[in-house]
């Protein structure tokens, strides 16, 4: 067997069952061995990005590792916004990099760079192959590193002689078995002490915390007087909807968010992050928590957050001002009002109301997306997926491809800003190629609109004709029906709520892919 096959035998001893790719010269070794092994399984995409972003959907919805084969020092360039949300969103992905062999490399060959340098900027571990370990074991040992303290990438650059090379049989790697996160006893105990302060304290939730398994814990905390409970603004995973704990985000906009903070006199970290501006702002304050408070960290592993709160929530006088924990029926969203044109509001209240139950949201909806929050949290049990984890626009796409595979028997509604789609529209080829239970929605109001919005933070005299031309989708309009249409996946375009409404209805009673492109009013 070669080391291609030896390798990818070694990510399958570890549990790995997908493989994206958008594979190039150097890697057509393993593109020989993919064909003669069912595990992993390999799927194209059009483009490395959104190989990056299915892979960070797979591992997003099983907490398993997910493998990426991508082509040289380019190939990873091109997938590097990707996997920078993927970095944030703490996913375990393998990254496999094909590489020249030495003896062409140090001929500086035209597609020659610097791979290592480029994968530090994400990876939590770089490692190169070498005849010295046995790739079978390279690829198990990589996988067993995803998850390995705090979860997140490791990066394979594999030379195309060893992906060649006859290697003989070894028996598997060992297992390496992750160990329980541990939490240090003087932090728990001035979280807990914090925790019992009336006059101001507030959690910042992440992790498994806010799956299905870490709802209990979860109740127990929203069920405190003098709490205030949040989480970062765009989370990797939250399993919400009827009868789960309530939840919210943490505003975008830093003046929002400072507000929300500015009694607070404690914050206590569990599986989040410590709340920071996304940028700076010249008239505004470069810390979002007010002087003097208190951030107290007890984990930023997400998979140590329950186990974090139930520490927090184990001692008496923790547990003295909860109460019972009940999960009474929440509301159903109210029917929708569909009169008149499409706008931010009507069409979250379209959403909650047609979303199915056991859905998978990918959200990239971005400023036209600002009601979802609020109107889907009474809707039928779902998941939410974050694409912007790391800010990253471009994301989402390639995101629903993982998830859709990942649970096949879920309907996955993938929400996406007009300017965010088309960082990576070829994503729905492999949508109709896999025959993806994925419903596309383009949210259009043709500008990047978050960018208006900064533009007029300067001053009126900062908007002209201009700038207008950098912001703009007007001119020409994009018709995104067409485009996926051209990829050979069903789409409509409607303008009014009731055309959505209808649409969307349609397009959840029957499975595959499809796409709306939703045009908003402005």
């Amino acid at each position: 067997m070669t080391g291609a096959q030896h390798l990818l035998t070694g990510l399958r001893d570890a549990g790995v069952e997908y493989l994206f790719t958008n594979p190039g010269t150097t890697e057509i070794y393993f593109v020989a061995a993919l064909g003669l092994s069912p595990t992993p399984r390999p799927i194209l995409t059009l483009s490395e990005g959104v190989a990056a972003g299915a892979a960070d959907g797979v591992a997003r919805m099983t907490g398993r590792p997910c493998a990426l084969l991508l082509h040289l020092g380019p190939g990873l360039a091109n997938a590097i916004a990707s996997l920078h949300n993927a970095k944030r969103a703490h996913s375990p992905v393998v990254v496999i990099v094909g590489d020249h062999s030495p003896a062409v490399g140090v001929q500086d060959p035209p597609l020659a760079s610097d791979i290592e340098g480029l994968a530090r900027t994400f990876s939590k571990t770089v490692l190169r192959a070498t005849s010295d370990q046995h790739p079978r074991h390279i690829g198990a040992l990589a996988s067993y590193l995803t998850l390995e303290g705090m979860p997140g990438i490791v990066t394979v650059i594999v030379p195309s002689d060893l992906s060649w090379s006859d290697f003989a049989q070894v028996a598997p790697l060992t297992a390496r078995p992750s160990p329980v996160v541990g939490l240090d006893t003087a932090t728990i105990a001035r979280a807990r002490a914090a925790l019992d302060d009336p006059t101001g304290t507030t959690l910042i939730v992440g992790g498994d915390l806010l799956t299905r398994d870490g709802h209990e814990s979860l109740h127990q905390l929203t069920s405190r007087a003098n709490l205030h409970l949040w989480t970062n603004t765009f989370p990797t995973r939250i399993d919400r909807g009827a009868g789960t704990p309530p939840i919210r985000r943490l505003p975008y906009l830093p003046e929002m968010a400072i507000a929300e903070l500015a009694d607070t006199r404690h914050i206590i970290v569990i599986g989040g992050s410590p709340p920071v501006p996304f940028f700076a702002y010249q008239h505004l304050p470069d810390r979002l928590v007010p002087d003097g408070c208190e951030i107290i960290t007890v984990t930023t592993n997400p998979r140590g957050a329950r186990s974090g709160a139930d520490q927090l929530l184990a001692s008496n006088t923790a547990t003295s001002h909860t109460s019972t924990v009940t999960s009474s029926p929440s509301p159903e969203p109210s029917a929708p009002d569909l009169a008149g044109p499409l706008n931010a509001s009507n069409f979250a209240s379209i959403v909650a109301h047609l979303l199915p139950v056991r859905a998978i949201v990918v959200d990239e909806s971005n400023t036209l997306g600002i009601n979802l929050e609020e109107a889907t949290a009474a809707a039928p049990e779902h998941v939410w997926l974050s694409a912007l984890t790391g800010g990253a626009i471009g994301h989402g796409l390639g995101l629903a491809i993982g998830a859709a595979l990942a649970a096949p028997d879920r309907q996955v509604l993938a929400l996406i800003a007009d300017g965010s789609s088309l960082y990576a529209p070829q994503a729905i080829w492999t949508h109709i190629a896999q025959g993806l239970n994925i419903v596309t929605i383009i949210l259009i109001n043709r500008s990047y609109g978050i960018l208006h919005f900064e533009l007029d933070r300067l001053g009126p005299h900062a908007a002209n004709e201009e700038t207008e031309k950098l912001l703009s989708l007007h001119h020409p309009p994009l018709d995104h029906a067409r485009l996926a249409e051209a990829f050979g996946v069903p789409a409509t375009t409607v303008e009014s709520a009731m055309e959505f409404h209808d649409s969307l209805r349609r397009a959840l009673q029957s499975r595959g892919p499809s796409l709306i492109a939703a045009i908003f009013a402005t």
